[in-house]
């Protein structure tokens, strides 16, 4: 009974679909002359977002053998090349796995590990022993990964000493001398001196030599003497001298090295590294801007007062805002009526003392 009623339903349930395939084929011409006119309207290109691209793919991936007949927006090809591109991203593991790893190593520690890299000569090893007795526990070769990050040798000896380490490890028995000069009006007109002075890098103590129009080896001779003595009878030691590379400086040498002092020359052309001496000259020419020298005798008296204000009365930042030689700083704030100010060079130079006996 049943394989009956099948049998003669089959040609009406026949009919059924073949009207619903003409159906679906005229909305499905009409959907592509819709398509058609609205791309003439767009223009060539159609911007495409990664979502509208994921569907063009489900869909297109369905009727691939028909698929250059049906797509508009863009070629197959393209259409393939985005469905191997989403594959591409499913397997890449961008993402961050969850499980646990090898920490990073402690910013602190990273830093500490270039500090003592930077200010030492040490190979890993020493900077990881260096490293432990800080309480940052890492293994060597962490410490070498760490160096290498930052374009440094893991090796020791990676670099020879500086000139600013030579001069740092030696600011106690380390001295700088040089030359400037002043145009000084004499009887016999305008006259160029030839002023020598020493500073001690440590205390910033200054020693002005003399002053002369012509530096020849009988006075230069002379003046290294008078610095031995003076040595002598200052704390300040001295075991190395920093000078330029003048010639005038040659018989003074020559006296000095007798004494067991050593002569550090600075490279040619590099004042720079005589930076102590040179900003002395900076603070000297402050005040000589300022004055007329007339006379040798007159511009001996500048000097004088120069020295006295630079070692006894001017306080230095590089050594804390102390003054080198002989202050005694107060116990308690001074009353503005106890304060007095001692110019020299006509208020060039002005030096401001507490009077005790008004205290």
């Amino acid at each position: 009974m049943e394989n009956t009623i099948t049998s003669s339903a089959e040609p009406l349930l026949t009919q059924i679909r073949q009207l619903f395939r003409n159906d679906l084929a005229l909305e499905n011409d009409f959907l592509r002359q819709e398509n058609r006119i609205l791309r003439s309207k767009l223009g060539k290109r159609v911007p495409l977002t990664d979502k509208d691209r994921r569907v063009l793919v489900k869909y297109g991936l369905r009727i691939k053998e028909r698929l250059a007949d049906v797509i508009s927006i863009v070629k197959p090809e393209t259409l393939l090349a985005w469905h191997r591109r989403i594959i591409q991203k499913k397997w890449t593991y961008s993402k961050k796995s969850n499980q646990p790893g090898r920490p990073r190593t402690n910013k602190q520690t990273e830093e500490l590990v270039v500090k003592l890299a930077e200010e030492n000569t040490w190979g890993y090893r020493r900077i990881e022993g260096e490293l432990k007795k800080l309480g940052h526990h890492v293994c060597p070769g962490t410490v070498r990964n760490i160096l290498q990050k930052h374009g440094l040798s893991p090796t020791p000896g990676r670099k020879s000493m500086s000139w600013k380490k030579f001069i740092q490890s030696h600011m106690d028995v380390l001295w700088a001398g040089d030359f400037f000069t002043e145009e000084v009006w004499t009887m016999k007109g305008l006259v160029t001196y030839y002023t020598l002075f020493f500073i001690h890098l440590g205390s910033r103590r200054v020693h002005i030599a003399g002053c002369t129009p012509n530096p020849n080896y009988v006075w230069t001779s002379q003046q290294a003497r008078n610095f031995s003595m003076l040595l002598d009878e200052i704390p300040e030691r001295c075991r190395y001298i920093i000078h330029d590379r003048d010639n005038s400086f040659l018989p003074f040498d020559f006296v000095v090295k007798s004494e067991g002092i050593k002569i550090v020359k600075i490279p040619p052309q590099a004042p720079m590294c005589n930076a102590f001496a040179e900003r002395f000259v900076r603070e000297a020419r402050e005040t000589l801007n300022n004055i007329i020298p007339l006379g040798e005798n007159h511009f001996r008296h500048v000097l004088r007062c120069i020295e006295l204000h630079h070692n006894r009365e001017r306080p230095h930042q590089g050594i804390g805002n102390v003054i080198p030689l002989h202050f005694v700083y107060p116990e308690e704030p001074a009353d503005s009526k106890s304060v007095h100010c001692r110019s020299s060079l006509g208020g060039l130079m002005n030096h401001y003392y507490i009077d005790k006996k008004a205290a």
